[in-house]
């Protein structure tokens, strides 16, 4: 990517760094057929012009051999400002809003939780973040593209697509609705649908009661089109980072701690006058 005012039209959906257990990769660099291309005829200008400098907002990728663990270059442990940068400087469509709250920690008290959502219309990315104030890291990506009519991809192209960046899925659903999961332990091994863990480890949902014994858990789905259901309306893909989100709440307890550490040394420099 390069510094300076950027325009870019197209957006891959789960192209990034890393390779998958079948040795495929798809590079950021790249166009992707699973993003729907812009018709140059009728397609309209861009919102806008975007500053920023884009060397800073590379994509990060997973350690040489190691699984593919992004979405479109958003990637477990990214910062907020990373998350932005990332997805304006692939697209300066996208319409970025945030919500914070707070979510409760096993040792007590909270952390801070941040949710992402950017969106042009028709490609919509989630991101979750955790940590303390100020500390939040990326735990959660998912994205969702829905395709315009008669731009339509066929569904079998995309479970190639999907297979050769992340490796290959246990395949499930019904009717002609396609979807996979990819599920690890906490060293690395893809776990089994047999596994006793696997049921908790498949699922997205934020886990800061208890750390989960599992590295992360990666998803996809699509929707047939009603019309042709050997083509996709609609595309999902999702990675929870169970990993990270257990080392933020380490690292919360870690800022409570020293807050307290903080507290007890105040004291002994004063005392209270009652």
């Amino acid at each position: 990517m390069r510094g300076g005012h950027v325009l870019i039209a197209g957006l891959i959906l789960v192209g990034g760094c890393g390779s998958g257990e079948s040795g495929g990769n798809i590079s950021s660099s790249n166009e992707s057929s699973l993003a729907p291309q812009a018709d140059s005829l009728t397609a309209a200008p861009a919102v806008q012009t975007v500053d920023l400098n884009c060397g800073q907002f590379k994509p990060q990728s997973a350690q040489r051999g190691q699984p593919a663990d992004d979405v479109g270059g958003l990637r477990q442990g990214m910062t907020e400002a990373q998350v932005r940068g990332v997805l304006l400087c692939k697209n300066p469509s996208y319409a970025i809003n945030t919500n914070k709250n707070n979510v409760s920690i096993p040792t007590g008290g909270q952390m801070s939780q941040i949710n992402l959502n950017a969106d042009t219309g028709l490609d919509k990315v989630n991101v979750w973040l955790l940590g303390p104030p100020g500390g939040e890291k990326v735990v959660h990506i998912d994205r969702t593209i829905e395709y315009p009519s008669g731009k339509e991809l066929p569904i079998a192209n995309i479970a190639q697509e999907v297979t050769g960046k992340y490796g290959t899925f246990d395949d499930t659903g019904y009717g002609n609705q396609r979807s996979g999961w990819i599920v690890r332990s906490r060293d690395g091994e893809r776990m089994a649908n047999g596994n006793t863990s696997y049921g908790e480890c498949r699922s997205h949902s934020l886990r800061t009661d208890k750390a989960l014994p599992c590295l992360h858990s990666i998803s996809y789905e699509v929707v047939p089109n009603q019309q042709n259901p050997a083509l996709a309306s609609r595309f999902n893909v999702a990675i929870t980072s169970f990993s990270t989100t257990n080392d933020m709440i380490v690292l919360t307890t870690e800022h409570q701690a020293k807050a307290v550490r903080r507290a007890e040394e105040n004291a002994e420099q004063g005392s209270l006058d009652l």
